[in-house]
Parts: structure tokens; C-alpha cells; sequence
């Protein structure tokens, strides 16, 4: 009995034991694949963020082509119109030297040739300083743009600094994953196999316990048979003494009921006499009255 309780004990303590192993390599497990799942959706997203960031700067470096090309074209334009410029203010320089040197005649015709030419330089500064206007607003885009693009270069470079420190996070997640996987469902093994001897040594412990607890009431149902066995040999005086007892009581009760009864009867006799005296002194005044009359 006593080894029984003391293998239950150490059982039970066996059980608790590997229990707060489990729920530890448990806690560790979780941990684990938590920081799996969040490596591999860290790296997803850096994926999905470095394609993107990628399109952005594909799409940037196109319109930067574009806008130099628009730029460089402007250019052209400019030292072309500002030829043309060159050209038709040395043209005015010779038409007001011909008007005021040359024949009267030749004036007029001089004239419209120089309200002509006066028209086109308007129109070519006209057309230049648009044209500037439109270079300004270019060099503001393409320095907006290669500032996006500065940007977005520098935060490729930081995704790929990021990313081999997830990949190791990733990788170290899943070996500790693999190490600790088998101990978890071992130690889940090892508690079943713990309580199933636990639950079959606490069984025979109670099976001892109640053959110990039918011995017991045994000896005192036996205990009890003989303390009866001699309580029988005491009985018959006991009942005597008892028997002596009524007859004792039955007796001092009819004497009291006879007291009682005789005591009633003269009571009544007395109220009797009474009545009786009371109706001849009644009788014996009326006589007496009458007689006088």
C-alpha cells in the first residue's frame, strides 16, 4: 500500500514534470513559427514592394528620357531662333541705313519691307521666350524626377540590405522548427505514456484502498455480533427490572384515577345536600307567609 502511494506520487510529479517540458517546447514552437510566418511574408512584401518601386523607377527613367529629349530639342530651337534673330536685326540695321541714304522713291517699298521684318522679330522673341518658359517647366520636372528617383534608388539599396536578414530569419526559424517539431510530439507522447501508468497505478491504489476499507467494515460488522452476543446475556434482567417498572407506574395510576374519582363523587353529594336544604327553606318561607295572610 504504502509503495503504491509513493509510485503514484512520484508519477504524478513525473507527469507535471514533463507537462511544463511541453507546454515550454510548446511556447518555443510558436514563437518559432511565428517568426517563420513573418519572414516569409516580410520577404513577399519586399518582393511585391521591390517590383513595384521598380516599375516606378522604369516608368521615372522613361520620362526622363523624354523630358531631356523635349529639352534638348528646345535647345535647338533656341539656337536656331536666336540665328533667325541675328539674321533679321542685321536685315533692319540695312533697310534703315538704305531708308535714310538711299533715293526717295525706293522709301516706300523699304518701309514695308522693314514693318515685315519688324513683325518676324517680334514673333521670333515671342517664340523664344515661350520656348524658355517651357524649358524652365522642363528643368523643374527632370529635377522632380531625378529626386524620385534618388529616392527610389535609395530605398531599393535598403530592401536589399533587408532582405538577406530576413532570408537568415527564415532559415533559422525553420531549423529550429525541425529540432523542436519531434521533441513537442515527443514530450506529447511521453505525458500520454505518463498518464495512462499514472491512471493504471492510481486504479490499483484504489482497488487496494477499497479492499482495505471491506476488511475494516468486516471487523466491525464481527466487533459488532459480539458486543450483541453479550448484550443477550444481560437482557432477562434487564426486562424483569423493566416488567417491575410498569407494573410499578400501572399501579400508582389507578390509585390516582380511583382518588381522583371518589374525590368527584363527594364533590357531587355536597352540591346535592346543598340543593336540597336551599328548596326546603325556600318551601318552609312561603308556608310561613301564607299562614300570616
Amino acid at each position: 500500500m504504502a509503495s503504491l502511494e509513493a509510485l503514484t506520487k512520484s508519477y504524478r510529479a513525473k507527469k507535471a514534470e514533463v507537462a511544463k517540458l511541453r507546454r515550454k517546447s510548446e511556447n518555443n514552437l510558436k514563437k518559432t513559427l511565428s517568426l517563420k510566418r513573418r519572414s516569409s511574408s516580410g520577404l513577399i512584401s519586399l518582393e511585391r514592394k521591390k517590383e513595384t518601386l521598380e516599375r516606378q523607377l522604369t516608368h521615372i527613367v522613361q520620362l526622363l528620357n523624354q523630358y531631356n529629349a523635349q529639352k534638348e530639342s528646345i535647345a535647338r530651337l533656341k539656337i536656331a531662333a536666336e540665328e533667325r534673330l541675328k539674321h533679321e536685326m542685321d536685315a533692319q540695321d540695312s533697310l534703315k541705313q538704305q531708308i535714310d541714304y538711299g533715293a526717295p522713291e525706293e522709301k516706300t517699298s523699304l518701309q514695308e519691307r522693314l514693318r515685315f521684318i519688324d513683325e518676324k522679330i517680334s514673333e521670333l522673341r515671342v517664340g523664344m521666350k515661350e520656348r524658355e518658359a517651357a524649358e524652365a517647366r522642363l528643368e523643374k520636372q527632370i529635377a522632380d524626377l531625378e529626386k524620385e528617383r534618388a529616392k527610389l534608388g535609395a530605398q531599393i539599396k535598403s530592401q536589399v540590405h533587408v532582405k538577406p536578414v530576413l532570408v537568415q530569419q527564415l532559415r533559422s526559424s525553420e531549423k529550429e522548427e525541425s529540432v523542436l517539431r519531434p521533441k513537442v510530439q515527443s514530450l506529447i507522447k511521453r505525458e500520454s505514456q505518463t498518464s495512462e501508468a499514472l491512471k493504471s497505478i492510481e486504479k490499483k491504489l484504489a482497488d487496494a484502498l477499497a479492499q482495505r476499507r471491506k476488511a475494516k467494515r468486516k471487523l466491525q460488522r464481527a466487533k459488532r455480533k459480539v458486543a450483541k452476543r453479550k448484550a443477550g446475556k444481560r437482557k432477562p434482567a434487564r426486562k424483569a427490572k423493566t416488567k417491575a417498572r410498569v407494573s410499578r407506574k400501572k399501579a400508582a395510576r389507578k390509585t390516582k384515577t380511583r382518588s381522583k374519582t371518589r374525590t368527584a363523587r363527594r364533590a357531587k353529594k355536597r352540591v346535592a345536600k346543598r340543593r336540597v336544604a336551599k328548596r326546603t327553606s325556600s318551601k318552609r318561607k312561603t308556608r310561613s307567609k301564607a299562614r300570616r295572610r
